[in-house]
């Protein structure tokens, strides 16, 4: 897989010290400057994670950026890099899931072992997608039911089914993600690798 990191920063030297730190470790970077270039970047350049600044200057800032990055690119995972720890901006920033902070003034060890934690992640998650995918519209539904606690009759209600086939449905997908055949292999499984998002 071709590790692609979107940098968004408005200092522009320091946007070229993350790329030089980034590509000596093997990772291909693109810079952009401002919300408007990143989110061109977006479709063009297709990151799988995206480094930002919170404050860009004037206009949108590092946080618009990522509300909108994930609608548009919803496996994208954010790091943001900030000089700023104040607490609404933090809150705010919270509310887009990132990956990682990084506090201003970083170093280059903290950077390298936040990125490769981070494609750990997205490793894991491109792996348990690709056992996912077999599943169906419905089975999908229930596996996420599932990761959220939800017993079969729970499911049932919810879904407008018998509880029978909710049940069928639960042995399908275990068949599928090659689990023991039990419910807690089921439940264990979907907690840990399902829809962290």
């Amino acid at each position: 897989m071709d590790k692609r990191i979107l940098i968004l920063e408005d200092e522009i030297i320091v946007a070229i010290d993350l790329q030089e730190v980034l590509e000596a470790v093997g990772y291909s970077t693109y810079v952009v400057h401002s919300y408007n270039e990143a989110i061109t970047a977006l479709s063009s350049y297709k990151p799988q994670l995206a480094i930002c600044d919170i404050n860009l200057g004037l206009g949108a800032n590092g946080i618009d950026f990522a509300k909108d990055a994930i609608k548009l690119s919803p496996q994208i995972e954010i790091i943001y890099v900030t000089a700023f720890s104040d607490q609404k901006m933090v809150t705010e920033a919270s509310d887009t899931t990132p990956f990682n902070y990084l506090v201003k003034p970083w170093n280059e060890q903290q950077i390298v072992v936040t990125v490769n934690m981070a494609y750990a992640f997205i490793l894991e998650r491109m792996k348990n997608n690709s056992l996912t995918k077999n599943l169906s519209l419905s089975e999908y539904k229930i596996l996420d039911l599932i990761s959220k606690q939800k017993k079969s009759k729970e499911i049932a209600e919810i879904l407008f089914i018998a509880e029978k086939t909710v049940r069928n449905h639960r042995y399908n997908i275990i068949k599928k993600l090659d689990l023991p055949n039990d419910n807690n292999s089921l439940l264990k499984w979907a907690i840990t690798h399902f829809n962290k998002k």
